[in-house]
C-alpha cells in the first residue's frame, strides 16, 4: 500500500459537511485555555521582571526582541513538520497535546523566579525558560490555528468556529486579568501585589484550570479537511508558490503583524497604565470585566453581523479596523476611570475582538487559495507564517515600548515623569489607533469573497473526486 494510501483520511462528504453547535464549542475550548494562560506572559511578564525580580526594563526589552526573532525561524519549521506528520490522531493534534502540556509548565516556571537569587541566575532563568516557552507555546498553538482550515471545509462555518473561538479566547484573557491582582494578592507574603510568591502561586492555580481545556479540544476535535490523496510528498516550490503567489495570505500575514502589535503592545503598557496614570493596579479587574462583556458582543454578534451584511471577511475586518482606530484616537484625551474611558474601551475592544475572529477564520480560505493554486496543501506552514507575523508584532512592540521606557529613565515603583506617563499613555492609545487605521485600508484589497470561496473548494472537491478515480 503506498503512503498516499496510509495517510490519516477523515473520509467526509466536503460537499455537505457541517460543524455541529458541540463540535465549534469543543474546538472553541483549545483557545480558552490558551489564553487564560498565555495572557499572563502578554499583560505581566514584562513588568514582572522590571518590578518584582528587578532586571532592567531594556535588558527585558532585548529578550523578548531576541527570542521572537528566533522564534520567526521556529515556526515555520514546526509547521512543515507538522504538515508531514502521519499519525491516527491526524497530523496537527499530537502536536498541539504535547505542546499545551508544556507549555503550561514553562508559563508556571517562568513566573517561578525569585528576587533573591543572583542577579547572573535571575537573568538566566529569565532566558532558557522563555526560550523553552517559546518553543513549546509554538508547538501548541500553530497547530491549533491550522486545525481551524481542517475542521470544516465551509467558509461561514469557519466565520462562526472562529467566532466563537476568539469570544472564548478573549472570555478567558479578561477572566485573567478580573483574576490576576486579586490573586496575586492573596498569594502575596507582605500584602503587596508586586511579591513573587503571589505572582507564582496565581499562575499555577490559572494554569491547572486551563490545560485541561486544551486536552478536551485535542481529545474532541476532528481533521476533515485533509490533503488530497496524491498528496505523497510537498515539494518546496510548490510550498512557497503557495505563499509567494497567495495575495489572501500575504493581506493575512501584514494584519497579523498589525494584530499582533496592537494586542501584545496595549497588553504590556496596561499594567504600566493602571498603576501610574490611573494610579491603582486595581483598575485592571475593571477593564476586565468591561473587555468581557464587549468580547462577547463583537465575537457573538457585531463579526457575524457584518460578515452576514458584506459577505466579505476583508471588507467586514476593515469596517472593524476603523472602528477600533477611532476609539483608541479618543481614548488618548481622557484618563481611567472617567466613565468615557470605559465607553471607549468598549467600543475598542469591541470592534478589535469581531476583528480577530473574522481574521482567524479568513485563514483556512487562504489555505484553501493556495491549494488551488499549487496543488498542494500545507495548512501548518502557512497557517506559521501568519503566526510568525503574529508573534512578530507580539515582539516587536512590547520591545519598543520597554526601550522608550528605559530611554525616558524609568524608575520602577517610584513617581514617573510626565514623559513617562504619557509615552506609556501613546502605546495604548495613538499608536495603536494609527496602525489600526492602516490595517484597515489594506483589509479592503482582500480578494476572497463568500462566493470565490465557494468556487475555489467546488474545483477542490472535484480534483479529489478525480485523484481517487
Amino acid at each position: 500500500m503506498g503512503k498516499a494510501k496510509q495517510r490519516y483520511q477523515a473520509n467526509e462528504d466536503l460537499t455537505t459537511f457541517r460543524l455541529t453547535a458541540k463540535k465549534r464549542f469543543y474546538y472553541a475550548l483549545g483557545d480558552f485555555g490558551y489564553n487564560f494562560m498565555y495572557y499572563w506572559l502578554s499583560t505581566y511578564l514584562m513588568i514582572y521582571y522590571t518590578d518584582t525580580i528587578g532586571i532592567p526594563a531594556a535588558t527585558v526589552s532585548i529578550m523578548m526582541l531576541v527570542i521572537r526573532i528566533f522564534d520567526a525561524f521556529n515556526d515555520p519549521i514546526i509547521g512543515s513538520l507538522a504538515d508531514r506528520t502521519n499519525s491516527r490522531w491526524g497530523r496537527y493534534r499530537p502536536w498541539f497535546l504535547v505542546g499545551s502540556i508544556a507549555m503550561a509548565t514553562f508559563i508556571v516556571l517562568i513566573f517561578a523566579a525569585d528576587p533573591d537569587w543572583d542577579y547572573t541566575v535571575r537573568l538566566l532563568w529569565m532566558w532558557v525558560v522563555y526560550i523553552l516557552l517559546t518553543v513549546a507555546s509554538t508547538c501548541s498553538n500553530m497547530p491549533y490555528g491550522a486545525l481551524n482550515g481542517c475542521i470544516t471545509p465551509d467558509s461561514e462555518d469557519r466565520a462562526k468556529v472562529s467566532g466563537l473561538r476568539m469570544m472564548f479566547a478573549n472570555v478567558s484573557s479578561m477572566v485573567t486579568v478580573i483574576i490576576a491582582v486579586p490573586l496575586i494578592r492573596v498569594f502575596a507574603t507582605d500584602g503587596s501585589a508586586t511579591n513573587a510568591r503571589g505572582y507564582f502561586w496565581a499562575v499555577l492555580i490559572t494554569c491547572l484550570l486551563g490545560i485541561p481545556t486544551m486536552i478536551l479540544c485535542c481529545w474532541k476535535t476532528k481533521e476533515v479537511v485533509t490533503p488530497p490523496p496524491s498528496q505523497e510528498t510537498i515539494p518546496l516550490k510548490a510550498q512557497v508558490k503557495s505563499l509567494v503567489g497567495n495575495k489572501p495570505v500575504i493581506i493575512l500575514v501584514v494584519g497579523q503583524l498589525i494584530l499582533g502589535c496592537v494586542i501584545y503592545g496595549r497588553a504590556a503598557m496596561l499594567a504600566y497604565y493602571w498603576q501610574y496614570n490611573a494610579g491603582d493596579a486595581g483598575y485592571a479587574t475593571t477593564y476586565g470585566w468591561v473587555s468581557l462583556v464587549a468580547a462577547v458582543v463583537g465575537t457573538g454578534w457585531l463579526g457575524n453581523f457584518l460578515f452576514k451584511k458584506t459577505n466579505h471577511k476583508g471588507k467586514a475586518c476593515a469596517v472593524l479596523n476603523f472602528m477600533t482606530a477611532g476609539a483608541y484616537f479618543l481614548m488618548y484625551f481622557v484618563t481611567a476611570p472617567a466613565i468615557t474611558f470605559w465607553i471607549l474601551t468598549f467600543i475598542g475592544s469591541m470592534s478589535f475582538y469581531a476583528y480577530m475572529g473574522i481574521h482567524f477564520g479568513a485563514i483556512g480560505d487562504a489555505v484553501d487559495y493556495g491549494e488551488y493554486i499549487s496543488g498542494v496543501r500545507c495548512d501548518g506552514f502557512l497557517s506559521s507564517i501568519v503566526s510568525v507575523a503574529n508573534k512578530a508584532g507580539g515582539a516587536i512592540m512590547p520591545a519598543v515600548g520597554a526601550a522608550v521606557l528605559a530611554a525616558l529613565n524609568y524608575v520602577a515603583k517610584a513617581d514617573q515623569t510626565p514623559q513617562v506617563l504619557n509615552a506609556i499613555n501613546w502605546f495604548i492609545t495613538l499608536i495603536p489607533a494609527i496602525i489600526s487605521a492602516i490595517n484597515g485600508i489594506m483589509y479592503l484589497a482582500y480578494p476572497i469573497s463568500t462566493e470565490k470561496h465557494k468556487e475555489i473548494m467546488k474545483e477542490l472537491i472535484s480534483r479529489r473526486v478525480v485523484s481517487e478515480e
